[in-house]
């Protein structure tokens, strides 16, 4: 469900490439506030090390003084203590149109870049932690190239962790990028604290086994080599549940353990493994080292960043098992160099401590809040049907005006909520702003939830005005007649009437067998899973129903939705 949603989401995107333009910005002295407002747009929050930078940048940041909101289609993680503000964007509405008003935006992956820019609501910046796209870019076919490509080109800003990084972002993409490496949270990850005490000595390893450049399969063979000549153990810490095959060749395994448990799995390691085939600035590595615990990792680049030979590290061939075992014994067998490893590695953990990189990154977006988006156009070219008294909430008329000076849309809708007795608040998707010398007539929409201006127009709609006036049957009938003469999206909202309909006649098992056909049909649409809900019996909730609806949120891709549809 969930990759068939993010597809859904790419492919819009990818459609409205041709419309990607530069944003384009004017330096200005900044309006003094009492608080900078930065928002990070998270294409996903599962457990990775990028994730958790941004985690670590969010509530840093919160620290020194920032507003920060983090916005993603996810439900808010638990695996990490996060401070800041979160926003979960239903999966129908693009992630940028959950966007907050805001000083600066912050894109943490480039294909939300162009949907970030066209919100019109602060200056953009690209925040590049590495991927495939930068470390296996000849791989890619021509249509993500091109894509990629173009997203480059249009933020003002583009920032990284890594020197190594930068200079493949500056050869592939043609831009300059500012460095602020990754640091490590030395209240987490430190030579003081518990450790995990294990039957043997054990070597550690991070990463998923669906991350193939993390190299896992790599060093589980180099530990079976290592395991001939010494008494040790192989534990794991991994995001996802690995396959029995992997599963069977280690000796334990630790699936989204918390922060502390993973500083204390570090603290009791004897050498902590980095198989990696590519990084950007792994931070597993590091946190090891602060942690007093002996380093062996490939030379990938994202770890030649801060590892040296010899020095704090040892440092094996990518993909070559046989040679990772080697730095392992060697490590194993000489108490002198896993002392010297261990006292230099904490050494140079100590050199990337958030306290002076978050302060530097501050810096940064201030500079970048300091300017502001050009318009493509006034308010005065527009007619809009609502003022700021009409919105649910006030800064939804600032994000809408903003959206007003920089989109290429001729007509604009945004979600009016009207309330119905005994049914959940519903928005339908209305005009409220339309150009006054229209060209093409696209139409875009602004999340920007408001009172309805004409509180009694749903009377003059079909089937809507019968079952306002209590009239069941007919408005049973009339939802029943739009539903078989639609073939657009609008089929998802007479079916919801048709159930609610029925529930309202008491003929509850008919709507729940109309229920199953309209899933079957519309398996991403949450007011399926929530009309489900109001058919049962309150005390035997559907436990999938109930997980459905906080994974998919409201059905925003439907000309009418239930607003702030939950369990």
């Amino acid at each position: 469900m969930i990759q068939t949603l993010r597809s859904n989401e790419f492919n819009k995107r990818l459609a409205r490439l041709q419309m990607a333009e530069k944003q384009l910005l004017n330096p200005r002295r900044r309006k003094r506030k009492d608080q900078l407002h930065i928002v990070y747009a998270m294409t996903h929050v599962g457990i990775c090390g990028g994730v958790k930078v941004i985690f670590e940048h969010a509530n840093k940041l919160q620290e020194v003084g920032a507003k920060v909101t983090l916005v993603s289609h996810y439900q808010k993680p638990s695996w990490f203590p996060i401070e800041a503000e979160y926003i979960q964007v239903p999966f129908d509405l693009d992630l940028a149109k959950g966007i907050p008003d805001c000083d600066v935006i912050v894109a943490t992956y480039w294909d939300h870049i162009q949907a970030c820019i066209e919100t019109g609501i602060a200056p953009v910046v690209y925040f590049e932690q590495g991927d495939f796209h930068l470390f296996d870019y000849d791989s890619m076919n021509l249509t993500l190239k091109n894509f990629i490509q173009k997203q480059y080109k249009i933020p003002s800003f583009v920032f990284t962790v890594s020197h190594q990084a930068a200079g493949l972002i500056t050869k592939i993409y043609g831009r300059e990028a500012q460095v602020f490496p990754n640091a490590v949270d030395e209240s987490v990850f430190c030579v003081n604290g518990d450790k995990e005490l294990g039957e043997r000595p054990y070597l550690l390893m991070v990463g998923g086994e669906s991350a193939a450049f993390k190299g896992i399969p790599d060093i589980i063979d180099a530990y079976e080599k290592v395991k001939e000549d010494f008494e040790i153990d192989l534990y794991w810490i991994t995001p996802e549940e690995p396959s029995e095959k992997l599963r069977s060749r280690v000796t334990r395994v630790f699936v989204n353990p918390r922060q502390q448990k993973i500083g204390s799995l570090y603290r009791g390691a004897a050498i902590y493994i980095c198989g990696s085939t590519y990084e950007n600035f792994p931070l597993p590595p590091l946190e090891a080292m602060s942690c007093g615990c002996p380093v062996v990792t490939t030379n990938n680049t994202g770890s030649l960043e801060y590892a040296v030979h010899g020095q704090n590290a040892l440092i094996s061939n990518m993909k070559d098992s046989v040679d990772m075992a080697e730095k392992i014994k060697e490590v194993l067998t000489d108490a002198g160099l896993k002392e010297s490893l261990i006292t230099n590695g904490i050494a140079t953990a100590n050199q990337y401590k958030w306290n002076n990189i978050i302060q530097n990154i501050l810096v940064y977006y201030k500079n970048i809040a300091g300017h502001g988006v050009l318009p493509d156009c006034t308010l005065d070219d527009w007619d809009i049907a609502i003022k700021e008294k009409d919105c649910l909430y006030k800064e939804d008329y600032i994000k809408l005006k903003k959206m007003l000076l920089v989109t290429n849309a001729d007509i604009v809708k945004a979600p009016v909520i009207y309330s119905i007795e005994k049914v959940p608040q519903i928005a339908r998707w209305e005009v409220v702003a339309i150009r006054k010398n229209c060209d093409e007539g696209i139409v875009e929409e602004c999340y920007c939830p408001v009172w309805p201006l004409k509180k009694l127009h749903l009377y003059d709609l079909k089937g809507y005005q019968s079952f306002l006036k209590k009239q069941y049957d007919k408005a049973l009938e009339e939802f029943t007649q739009l539903y078989n003469g639609d073939t657009s999206k609008d089929k998802a909202v007479w079916a919801k009437w048709i159930v609610l309909t029925l529930i309202r006649l008491q003929r509850k098992q008919e709507a729940k067998r109309m229920l199953k056909q309209y899933i079957k049909e519309h398996p991403h649409n949450a007011d399926f899973y929530k009309l489900g809900i109001l058919a049962g019996e309150k005390e035997q909730q559907d436990p999938f129903s109930v997980e459905a609806i906080k994974l998919l949120g409201e059905a925003t891709g439907s000309a009418e939705f239930f607003y702030k549809v939950e369990p």
